[in-house]
């Protein structure tokens, strides 16, 4: 009997719809479980973040998103993988989904917590879900002291009005290269779907809901917006194959990539440089405009994987990526 596993989240955690999508699509079984319902039984899950993998067999916690794919890959090789074939597109892959949960991740905080119209809605939003159903004023009293909390964590997550230029383009840039491949296929490593394509899809369905961000994504993006909703459960989607090794990546992938080494790596570069310096605050230059924050820990072992990952690859594979890339200037964030 094929085992049956249990996946703790909640609706409001982009990581959360990430995995949740991935295990529909690779038809995986599961529960589908709200983690303040069982917030006893998780309390030792280190890091403390969700949503959290539990295998009843042999009665094993697993949390943070990619090494739960990682680890699912490991236990199911083979069944509507979610990793490129090609250990080249598998680096590009990693890359991809690194900085949509690195990066892209500013823009559905910003779109959350930084207006009052978006904080308000996401505050019950999320308050709902933790005390619903029941009746409105614990809802709504749960939610602002939700609000409150995740509002504090502005600075955290470099959230602010003066960083706001950055985060809107970096939106505008992900929408653009989405509505890009929504017109022609799938995924972005071909006609089935990666792990990264699914990590863009948690990022930016919150802001699908959002007072603020919603409307420009439907006026903007209409063929994103219809992807995102696709995305939710593609159990019935049969997968066609990877990209050939020997075509170049399509253009969204080129235009995400384009941003990877304006935005990403020269923020993972200058994170990793403050905490190793003891700053108390990361300052970089992105599109003419300071883009600063508080060092992130976390974040620097993110950079420290990916530029592992990138040693690690074959010849091969590395001379492949290095013509993929050699029109950019970002290749010294990596070696």
């Amino acid at each position: 009997m094929e085992e049956r596993y249990r996946l703790i989240g909640g609706p409001g955690s982009p990581y959360s719809l990430k995995i949740r999508a991935l295990m529909r699509y690779r038809r995986l079984p599961f529960d589908w479980l709200i983690r303040a319902r069982v917030a006893d039984e998780v309390a030792h899950v280190k890091p403390p973040t969700i949503p959290i993998l539990h295998t009843p067999s042999n009665d094993h916690y697993q949390s943070d998103s990619t090494p739960i794919v990682d680890y699912l890959e490991q236990r199911h090789p083979g069944q509507r993988s979610v990793i490129p074939d090609d250990p080249a597109m598998a680096f590009l892959n990693f890359m991809l989904e690194d900085m949509s949960d690195e990066w892209a991740t500013k823009f559905m905080y910003q779109q959350r917590w930084l207006d009052p119209a978006d904080q308000e809605f996401y505050g019950h939003y999320l308050g709902w879900f933790r005390e619903g159903p029941g009746p409105w004023d614990e809802v709504a009293a749960y939610g602002s002291r939700m609000r409150d909390r995740q509002v504090s964590r502005n600075a955290l997550v470099g959230v602010s009005p003066a960083n706001r230029p950055v985060i809107d383009r970096t939106f505008k840039l992900v929408m653009g290269a989405f509505e890009k491949l929504a017109g022609s296929r799938i995924g972005m490593f071909g006609d089935r779907l990666s792990s990264a394509d699914f990590a863009f899809y948690g990022q930016m369905t919150p802001g699908a809901h959002a007072p603020g961000a919603s409307p420009v994504m439907r006026d903007e993006a209409p063929m994103t917006f219809c992807w995102l909703i696709l995305m939710d459960d593609m159990s019935g989607w049969e997968p066609g194959p990877w990209q050939d090794q020997e075509q170049p990546p399509c253009q969204a992938v080129m235009d995400l990539l384009g941003l990877c080494g304006e935005a990403y790596l020269p923020f993972f570069k200058a994170n990793a440089d403050a905490l190793q310096a003891g700053d108390e605050e990361v300052a970089v230059d992105i599109w003419g405009t300071t883009y600063r924050q508080r060092p992130f820990k976390y974040q620097g072992k993110c950079y420290r994987i990916l530029r592992e990952r990138f040693a690690g690859l074959g010849d091969d594979a590395r001379n492949r990526i290095l013509s993929i890339l050699d029109k950019t200037n970002y290749l010294q964030y990596l070696i």
